[in-house]
């Protein structure tokens, strides 16, 4: 067995680098930091450990605790202590026992920033593969636990609890049992006692023959992902993802896609309804379609684009007054809006303005405003009148995003609409006096700075 993880280890590690043991005490992280004691010599190892107390059994995790720090007392191993409840965030967030647990005790492996080892086994992967089976897997699920993640590796996946008890035997280890392991309330523990011995009688290397099939199917996987993410690369706009080249994909291509695009803003609880109603939308007739999605966030069309983002985006903003020389704030859409007098505008000169409008045109007894569109808004282009909703539709402004756009008035006529222009009655001619109005893109919203 010391042979095995020394070959898987020289894949997984480098010279003179700090390896953290995840040691719960159990008879698999024992014999794992033992081992791996054994070889820090051969490839210059420096070798820690970590214990993460789930405050789950009462005094036997404190038992198990302080079985771990009495271990690493006597092999003279560094040790790195971190404990959660994790009942109370199971019962806070909904999240099942097993879960809540998973997640703090990741948290704390990430947090030492190092390498982190992990004792999965042969049979447990055995198990994680048989668990996704039964709940309905895509090829994902079948290629079991990986045995390398970001900073996590599992130099085990390649014995047996069959080895690790002989291998404990021989070097007259001791470790702790979770008694927790011997009952059927979950499933995982329930496949271990009543159908895994059933499936070993009819192939006694059932662990061994799983985890092949799972390094094979992980390279078909790895294939498929990489074409996926080079076609939504490829799809990849300034704001979203253009559906044009997305529905031309093959559908193990399109869903890999759409999982990852989803996943790369972290939208929780991910299902495979949600992947397919979001594939779904890609082909929607309607231009304005959306998808809500956990977490608050929302997938939605805008014409041939595809955005996913929190559903908590603004839907409009509140009107704000302008001064004829000063700036105001829109906090909703994160814009400085600045204005200044031109006693004569030189069209020759270059204005650093988004808007230029005739000073003699505006209505001085009211004040200009910026606002969002109202139902009779019209402007006057060089082609004639049109009304705000017909030009938004024809030039493909999306719906959600039209009550978003600043429609600048003297409380009397529209002077101009942000994206659209200045109304051909107010754009100014050389000599005239003139009002600049100038948009300027805050970074962040008012709120996001607080």
């Amino acid at each position: 067995m010391r042979d095995k993880l020394f070959a898987r280890l020289k894949g997984l590690v480098s010279p003179e680098q700090t390896v953290i043991c995840a040691v719960s005490g159990g008879a698999d992280s024992v014999a794992m930091l033992h081992i791996l004691l054994s070889v820090s010599r051969e490839l210059d190892l420096r070798i820690e450990a970590a214990h993460f107390n789930h405050r789950l059994r009462g005094a036997e995790s404190d038992r198990d605790e302080a079985f771990v720090r009495s271990l690493c007392e006597k092999w003279n191993i560094p040790l790195h202590l971190g404990s959660a409840d994790v009942a109370a965030r199971a019962e806070q967030t909904g999240e099942s026992i097993e879960e809540a647990a998973r997640k703090l005790r990741y948290a704390f492996f990430e947090s030492l920033n190092k390498t982190v080892a992990t004792a999965h086994t042969a049979d447990d992967n055995l198990e994680t593969v048989l668990l996704n089976l039964l709940r309905g897997t895509s090829l994902k699920g079948l290629c079991g636990i990986p045995e390398k993640r970001g900073s996590i590796i599992r130099p085990m996946l390649g014995v047996t609890r069959a080895e690790i008890e002989c291998y404990l035997e021989q070097n007259e280890l001791s470790h702790v049992e979770d008694s927790t392991n011997a009952e059927n309330d979950c499933v995982r523990n329930r496949l271990r006692h009543q159908v895994v011995p059933l499936l070993k009688e009819e192939n006694p290397s059932l662990s061994e023959s799983i985890l092949r099939m799972s390094a094979l199917l992980s390279q078909d996987e790895a294939y498929l992902q990489g074409l996926a993410d080079e076609a939504l690369l490829r799809a990849k706009d300034e704001s979203g993802y253009r559906c044009c080249e997305l529905v031309q994909l093959p559908e193990a291509l399109r869903t890999r896609a759409v999982r990852t695009m989803l996943s790369s803003i972290h939208v929780p609880k991910l299902s495979a309804s949600h992947i397919h109603a979001v594939d779904r939308l890609l082909f929607s007739a309607d231009p304005s379609a959306a998808v809500s999605l956990p977490g608050g966030f929302l997938a939605a069309r805008e014409y041939d684009r595809l955005l996913v983002q929190p559903e908590t985006a603004p839907d409009s903003f509140q009107p704000v007054q302008l001064p004829l020389n000063g700036s105001v704030r829109i906090p909703e859409l994160s814009l400085l809006v600045q204005t200044q007098f031109i006693e004569k505008y030189d069209p020759g000169e270059k204005y650093f303005s988004t808007f230029l409008c005739r000073y003699d045109m505006i209505d001085k007894i009211k004040s200009l405003q910026i606002r969002p569109r109202a139902t009779s808004d019209c402007i006057t282009l060089p082609a004639g009148k049109r009304s705000l909703k017909k030009l938004f539709i024809d030039r493909k402004i999306p719906l959600s995003r039209r009550a978003l756009i600043p429609v600048i008035t003297d409380g009397s006529q529209i002077l101009a609409v942000y994206s659209v222009g200045v109304s051909a009655d107010h754009v100014p001619i050389a000599g005239e006096s003139a009002v600049s109005i100038i948009f300027e893109s805050l970074g962040k919203t008012e709120k996001e700075e607080k």
